[in-house]
């Protein structure tokens, strides 16, 4: 227990000249330590990332007890990599404790032979790229770890496997690092005014499309957390640490976390992150360094590192060490110290080996309870449901892609064979009912290892133990996907190896010279990827705006029409292409001989609108909000796969739209960007036939402001004038949450006979995240879209001032403008790119311009 104190006042208190003069083992004359290494010691600078790989190289090269393990890359391409640490003996048997281990939750065919199988702890450090001090710790960690002189090191690598992530945020890491070395001058500047503390926009908290990372891990939008989740269930660790920074003022925040917590979180893993705090308490302690716990920092939301792990099995916990892109190298706090970033290494480096020290005393305990958390999950899951049915009737897209999110959580599902009754919650009504299971049916159960994850993912309205929580407070799959769902309080059972329907058929060609026209119905976001393909193909391309049937199939509007009139400059070409590339994006397309239809607008009709090969462009950088900006880019890039123009906000001419069809606003503050004069240019531009789309407070930007009739509801909170005067200090920081919605899931009611809301069923669901409401608009040109309806709320926390006011409220709205409009959507259609059923309404809003 004492050594792990020696280590630390070793580091702290001798220099490198003074560790150059003790005796040299052999170890430490092959394995360097990182000062060694990289020719400085750490905290004297910020290390890059290839630096660090180079490091890691180093030591698994010259130390036995390392093996490294690359698992993906970034988006710009830098490598994504784990390494394990572990006496020589677990090391040789590496694999086989891997796969014991998921015996032993029930996720291998194998059986369990092994009950003396270690503990395996994860460290995972810099999610967040400008908190990149944990980076630092992950060198020293590693080291320490191999050092053959520290024998508590090697008692803990007895029976504790050691994974270690050292930057989990690669791209973003680099590009703080980078502008902070070429920021900093000759010395140091400790002044927080000073320009080495004040990233520019974007900062590097988020990854290369300026996602957070940390709020990715139930959803895998983002390519680096896609290849960490398939790495991470591929060992389900016991413990599992993911290190961050908050503001410079703050003191070290670790386990136990702050409620709510999740009810499907154990005793036991409550009770273990209290041991672990109280182990971390006697070194802070020691030290004098000043912590808290239980506080801020929730473990609802299931997107982060601790509580995902948490609804994996793992004891999963979040360290907050002071500083984050603010600090440097070294920064005077409120209390006149200077906390320095050797400082912030030292206590993530404590808290690291604490962590290790705790789990390996107690490896039997964690590997019971392991096993005893699955076992529940697989024989008698907690919780009022069962299992879950996603209705055949849904979409096979939605259903598909739903399908393949599960699978990549290592939920396993199946698909009904014959029709039974069951009972439970339909997420449609909001309501428990009866209902029936048809052959065809998603069928997923509960009775399964991931159970506690499904239970989550699928949890209609979690429950809140305090109002006061850090993220949204409804995910719920059914919603996010957009299908008729229900949760089930009876168990059923999941046929195997059964298989949903079938592809698409290819359709007939062998006649071209028969085909007028190929058809492709509107109804998911993989056919606005289609249109997008055939548009980059310089194919021309109609829709039909009211419903049509022809050879007795019914057609709704948003139907694509592609004519071989006006595609004749790809000769003999035409067939063959359109029909690739509908097998590319997995489309059915129907020939048809004719224009000439049974029922509805001929082919040629004013009521079948030609595409344009829309120009989009979408305004980035300061002042638009971060988030924002990166969840319309990543969708224009990787979700649509459409070319754009990405114009600087702060250098923006209206000029510049010349060339420009559509012009995306995404949240942000455009006071200084669309100025009085830039405001009546932009006007100007939409009157010529300009769609403008404004989402969220880009919309908000333009009520009362000339030309624009988006109004917003005064009066919506509606105060308690007593309860006001009454007020306890005491309770200052839950005063806003009664007039507050934190992520909640409201009905929307869609006019589905607009092009705005082609290929949508009415309801559509949406994320509200503000108290803004906004009043219908109410001039005979413009349309009302999407309405929250009364009583839309669904799921989701809403505080009981603004429950009863914030419907009815416009949520898609379009205003004409001369020959153009605006498109008002005043709430995220793409919120962290996991809201799926949203895609399709930013497309319409993109290619169905009249």
């Amino acid at each position: 227990m004492t050594s792990l104190i020696r280590v630390t006042l070793f580091w702290a208190l001798f220099s490198v000249a003074a560790y150059a003069l003790l005796p040299q083992s052999v170890h430490a004359q092959s394995v360097q330590s990182p000062a060694e290494f990289l020719g400085y010691e750490l905290g004297e600078r910020f290390t890059r990332h290839h630096q660090v790989i180079d490091y890691f190289n180093h030591v698994a090269e010259r130390s036995e007890l390392v093996q490294l393990e690359p698992y993906g890359t970034t988006y710009e391409g830098r490598p994504l990599l784990t390494a394990y640490v572990a006496s020589p003996e677990n090391m040789d048997r590496l694999d086989a404790i891997r796969q014991t281990n998921l015996s032993i939750a029930g996720l291998s065919e194998d059986q369990e032979t092994d009950n003396s199988n270690p503990v395996i702890v994860w460290l995972s450090y810099n999610v967040h790229g400008n908190e990149s001090v944990s980076t630092e710790a992950a060198m020293k960690t590693i080291y320490t770890l191999i050092d053959p002189d520290n024998s508590e090191a090697q008692s803990w690598l007895s029976n504790t496997v050691i994974i270690i992530d050292p930057c989990l945020n690669p791209d973003g890491r680099d590009r703080y690092v980078n502008w902070y070395n070429r920021t900093v001058g000759a010395f140091p500047n400790v002044h927080g005014i000073a320009r080495e503390h004040n990233e520019p926009w974007p900062g590097g908290r988020t990854n290369h499309y300026y996602f957070d990372l940390n709020r990715d891990w139930a959803w895998m939008t983002q390519k680096e957390v896609n290849e960490r989740v398939a790495h991470y269930n591929t060992w389900m660790p016991h413990i599992h640490v993911d290190f961050h920074e908050q503001g410079v003022n703050s003191p070290y925040f670790f386990a136990p976390a702050a409620e709510p917590y999740h009810e499907a979180i154990t005793p036991w893993q409550r009770q273990f992150q209290e041991m672990i705090g109280r182990n971390h308490a006697r070194y802070f302690d020691q030290n004098g360094w000043l912590y808290f716990t239980k506080q801020v920092f929730d473990l609802l939301y299931p997107g982060y590192g601790d509580t995902w792990p948490t609804y994996n099995g793992a004891i999963g916990m979040t360290y907050e060490q002071a500083g984050s892109g603010r600090a440097g190298l070294g920064i005077i706090t409120q209390e006149g110290d200077t906390l320095t970033l050797k400082d912030r290494i030292e206590h993530h480096y404590m808290s690291g080996l604490s962590t290790i020290e705790v789990s390996s005393e107690n490896r039997e305990g964690v590997v019971n309870e392991f096993r005893e958390f699955f076992e529940r999950a697989r024989t008698n899951p907690e919780g009022p449901y069962k299992g879950y049915v996603i209705k055949g009737s849904a979409h096979r897209d939605k259903r598909n892609a739903l399908a393949s999110h599960l699978s990549k959580q290592g939920i396993t599902y199946g698909y009904a064979q014959e029709r039974q009754s069951a009972n439970g919650y339909s997420y449609s009504t909001g309501a428990s009912s009866r209902f029936s299971i048809e052959p065809g049916d998603m069928l997923i159960s509960a009775y399964q290892p991931k159970s506690t994850l499904l239970r989550v993912l699928f949890d209609p309205n979690p429950s809140l133990s305090d109002s006061l929580t850090y993220d949204i407070t409804s995910w719920a799959m059914p919603y996010i996907y957009g299908v008729e769902a229900y949760a089930s309080t009876s168990a059923f059972t999941v046929p195997l190896n059964s298989q949903p329907q079938e592809s698409n058929p290819k359709p007939e060609t062998r006649n071209p010279e028969q085909i007028y026209a190929y058809l492709a119905r509107w109804e998911s976001f993989n056919d606005a990827r289609f249109l997008a393909d055939l548009l980059k193909h310089n194919i021309k391309v109609r829709y039909a705006e009211k419903a049509f049937s022809l050879n007795g199939h019914s057609y709704a509007p948003g139907t694509l029409i592609i004519t071989r009139t006006g595609n004749e400059q790809l000769k003999e070409q035409f067939d063959q292409r359109v029909v690739d590339l509908a097998e590319k994006h997995d489309r059915h397309l129907t020939p048809a001989s004719t224009g000439f239809v049974d029922s509805g607008p001929d082919f040629g009709s004013g009521d079948v609108h030609y595409i344009e090969p829309t120009r989009t462009a979408v305004l980035l950088s300061d002042p638009v909000y971060v988030y924002p900006s990166g969840e319309i880019w990543h969708y224009l890039d990787q979700q649509l796969e459409y070319p754009s123009t990405v114009f600087n906000a702060r250098s923006f001419d209206v000029e510049d739209l010349d060339d420009i069809d559509v012009l995306i606003l995404p949240s942000g503050s455009y006071s200084s960007v669309l100025t009085e004069n830039t405001l009546e240019e932009l006007v100007s531009w939409v009157r010529q036939g300009g769609r403008l789309i404004a989402l969220e407070n880009a919309a908000n930007f333009f009520v009362g402001r000339d030309g624009f009739r988006l109004t917003r509801k005064t009066n919506v909170v509606k105060t308690d004038t007593l309860a006001q005067k009454q007020r306890r200090f005491a309770d200052r920081s839950r005063l806003g949450a009664s007039d507050n919605v934190t992520g909640a899931i409201f009905k929307v009611n869609l006019d589905t006979t607009h092009p705005l809301a082609f290929g949508y069923r009415s309801p559509y669901y949406t994320l509200k995240r503000t108290s803004t409401v906004f009043d219908l608009l109410e001039n005979d040109n413009d349309w009302n879209v999407g309405v929250i309806p009364d009583e839309g709320h669904l799921s989701g926390y809403v505080g009981s001032l603004i429950e009863e006011a914030i419907d009815p409220g416009l949520v898609i709205g379009i205003q004409s403008m001369g020959r153009g409009d605006v498109v008002y959507i005043t709430e995220s259609p793409l919120f962290r790119a996991f809201w799926y059923n949203g895609r399709l309404l930013v497309a319409n809003a993109m290619f169905f311009r009249q």
